[in-house]
């Protein structure tokens, strides 16, 4: 549609508003629109310019027929595509949050989730991509109160589809992260529930996958001993121990390499824990002594993770990390693969 019939289909919806009710006129705002591509169930596809109805209504909004009549209340049901073009302020917030400028990015998410709220009952709104979006933010950020409220007050939050239910959900989950012990049982049950309940819905993003496996690995370390992972985690916490490892490596696993923030985090507190695993820190001394393949195999597995860990965080994912045991450990990683390329230099 070209420019000049974007402003006449405009200024008709504006001249059009005080043929409303005055129920309508209070409810919707008149100076926010959206232009939606559509294909009617019987009819060609069209371009049209849409309104928020008098209330967020599930599939509601007004159209604007011609600049002659008032906006007509209508139905995504009467169409087999209903598709929002993503507004400039949106796009604007989703390249600061790919720029991993979070702050900017929270700040103009919540103002095009407030300025949108209208068309929440719409699919692919603004408003409600605003609103998830703004909850990785929050995750991205750990910032976990931001994130347990933002998934408190999520706008609506039963209209949306399953995938983004269960994200909202694992939202709260997450959210709710903490090393009380007091806590943990109830946190690791509701993450373990969130987990299996997940596995149902095959579109649910790899995202809450990563979100909801971190809480439990969380959940799980929280039983062990602040003092342990500094000085030694004795056996009788090795066993839950390594499953909080197995947590975080999953949800490492689950993020694809992508908004390494969470992972990132679960990295490290793995590494911390295994670092502190029965046998490691005894096996470091020789280790130093000499590393080749022999010395290798025969480490404990935990002392070959937390190194293998440690090498990763330095080297690709973290550098900026200081953390003098991880600066040890890295010190120490042997690969066969390079070990053979100095042999063949020889």
């Amino acid at each position: 549609m070209k420019t000049k019939h974007v402003l006449i289909l405009l200024s008709g919806l504006l001249a059009a508003l005080p043929q409303l009710s005055a129920q309508e006129q209070q409810a919707a705002p008149t100076s926010t629109t959206l232009t939606a591509q559509v294909q009617p169930n019987k009819g060609k596809a069209r371009r049209i310019m849409i309104m928020a109805p008098p209330s967020v209504t599930k599939g509601a909004f007004l159209s604007v027929v011609s600049r002659d009549e008032p906006p007509v209340l209508d139905q995504t049901k009467n169409y087999k595509l209903f598709f929002i073009e993503s507004p400039v302020d949106l796009a604007n917030a989703l390249r600061a949050y790919s720029n991993d400028d979070l702050s900017t990015a929270k700040r103009q998410l919540a103002r095009v989730r407030s300025t949108y709220a209208g068309f929440a009952g719409l699919p692919n709104n603004p408003s409600t991509m605003a609103a998830l979006m703004e909850l990785s933010c929050n995750a991205r950020a750990l910032d976990w109160n931001g994130l347990a409220k933002a998934a408190a007050d999520f706008p609506s939050p039963k209209m949306l589809e399953a995938p983004d239910r269960a994200k909202v959900e694992a939202a709260a989950i997450l959210g709710k992260v903490s090393d009380d012990p007091s806590t943990a049982e109830e946190r690791k049950k509701e993450a373990e529930e969130a987990i299996a309940s997940a596995v149902k819905f095959p579109a649910v993003t790899s995202e809450v996958y990563t979100w909801l496996k971190y809480a439990l690995g969380r959940a799980l370390a929280s039983n062990i001993p602040a003092e342990e992972i500094q000085k030694g985690i004795t056996p009788e916490h090795a066993e839950i121990a390594s499953l909080a490892v197995d947590a975080y490596c999953e949800a490492v696993a689950s993020s694809h390499g992508r908004f390494m923030e969470i992972p990132v985090d679960a990295m490290h507190r793995a590494f911390r824990i295994l670092w502190a695993m029965p046998g490691v820190k005894e096996y470091v001394p020789k280790a130093k002594k000499k590393m080749d393949k022999k010395v290798w195999g025969a480490a404990p597995y935990n002392f070959r993770d937390a190194v293998s860990l440690a090498y990763l965080l330095r080297n690709v994912y973290a550098p900026q990390i200081k953390d003098e045991g991880i600066s040890t450990a890295s010190s120490l990683y042997f690969s066969e693969q390079l070990e053979a390329q100095k042999g063949d230099k020889k």
